[in-house]
């Protein structure tokens, strides 16, 4: 069954990178204007705890090599836009952490209509649990595990007046783990948001959504209502956003919310986010989850940059493990030589925690060589 599921993955992900290679070929043919990117970026990093044990066993060096193309283009008055990625990881030992062959896709496609706009979009990616973020990533996650997303959904915008706008978006997503304990889950998800201006730099937000999922495995759904209201304004190089709602999971209801800033200053960026939500996850169902987030940028020259990112995600439901808490804090440099060529490096230090088992943690230190070529 897990092998006729990856063959599904598999025939979606084909499916998708040939309809973008379509898109590229039509293209350059029909479109009036077209814009290429080429990017690629060779990296080695190294991990002192990849399996997340006490022990600390044993580290493991990993090289990268990610090579990406996208194109963006206008036909008339449509907007399209497509990508093709692939991420290669080769492991110094295989048992603790697997090589990997990741590739990714995506299609837009954007239309003005009269005071609004209408798109749909397809998109697939592979990617490691642990580094997809969110809830599916706290905890015990374990290195091997991977899984593949694959999502269609469609938007819609209207202005209703100089004040006042509407928007609704629908999507379907579909989730297949390969290793952990997770369980395969597909989506159905759809909204309204009504948007009014009060001012010039204030503006507020109602927003109604639903969200049904169905586990691949069979047995029951469930089924998400979430209704949020939401204010945002700016305050000199400040901008604030508040939002709180209530959510509904069959006869359960609870709250949720959050409150971000952003700073932009002339030297310096800052971002402080902090709230509550609940989302699907191969952990079973809805799972509700605390986050705090924070990054802070520095420009030390026209060619550099060094920042700090800090994040903890505390899971409050799961089916499969008490509480989780998981810490990760990053330090990094990035240095640009010419327009197309820069030098990354970084260092991580990642920190779980389930009930009141003792924290482990593990250590990372990654150096990448970037190459960007805009406008082929």
């Amino acid at each position: 069954m897990e092998w006729g599921k990856e063959l599904d993955a598999r025939h979606f992900a084909g499916t998708v990178i040939l309809l973008a290679g379509q898109l590229l070929y039509i293209g350059e043919c029909v479109a009036d204007s077209l814009q290429h990117t080429f990017g690629a970026r060779i990296s080695t990093e190294y991990d002192s705890n990849p399996a997340m044990t006490q022990s600390h066993s044993e580290g493991v060096w990993r090289a990268m090599f990610d090579p990406s193309y996208s194109l963006m283009g206008t036909i008339g008055e449509s907007e399209l836009t497509a990508g093709i990625a692939l991420l290669l990881v080769r492991s110094s030992n295989k048992f603790l952490s697997p090589n990997r062959d990741n590739p990714s896709a995506f299609i837009n496609w954007l239309r003005p209509i009269e005071s609004g706009e209408f798109g749909l979009s397809s998109r697939y990616s592979e990617v490691a649990t642990r580094d997809a973020g969110g809830v599916d990533a706290t905890g015990q996650v374990p290195v091997t595990s991977t899984n593949a997303t694959r999502t269609l959904s469609g938007n819609w915008k209207n202005e209703l007046s100089e004040r006042s706008t509407l928007s609704a978006d629908v999507a379907y997503e579909a989730v297949a783990y390969k290793g952990g304990t997770y369980t395969d889950y597909s989506s159905r998800s759809g909204g309204l948001n009504f948007g009014y201006r009060l001012s010039e730099q204030t503006s507020s937000f109602f927003q109604v959504t639903g969200n049904k999922l169905l586990p691949s495995e069979g047995g029951s759904s469930s089924t998400l209502y979430v209704a949020t209201v939401g204010a945002n304004w700016q305050v000199e190089f400040i901008d604030w956003l508040v939002q709180a709602g209530k959510t509904k999971v069959g006869a359960n209801s609870d709250t949720q919310g959050s409150i971000e800033m952003r700073y932009t200053g002339q030297r310096s960026q800052l971002t402080l986010n902090a709230g509550r939500s609940v989302s699907p996850s191969g952990l079973g169902g809805f799972v509700k989850a605390d986050h705090a987030r924070g990054g802070w940028s520095y420009t030390l020259s026209e060619y550099s940059n060094a920042g700090i990112d800090l994040d903890r995600q505390k899971n409050l439901s799961t089916s499969t493990s008490p509480t989780a808490i998981t810490d990760n804090s990053r330090v990094w440099i990035d240095h640009d030589f010419t327009s197309q060529w820069s030098l990354q490096t970084f260092y991580q230090r990642r920190t779980t925690r389930e009930g009141s088992a003792k924290s482990i943690s593990s250590n990372m230190l990654g150096l990448s060589i970037v190459y960007s070529h805009p406008d082929l």
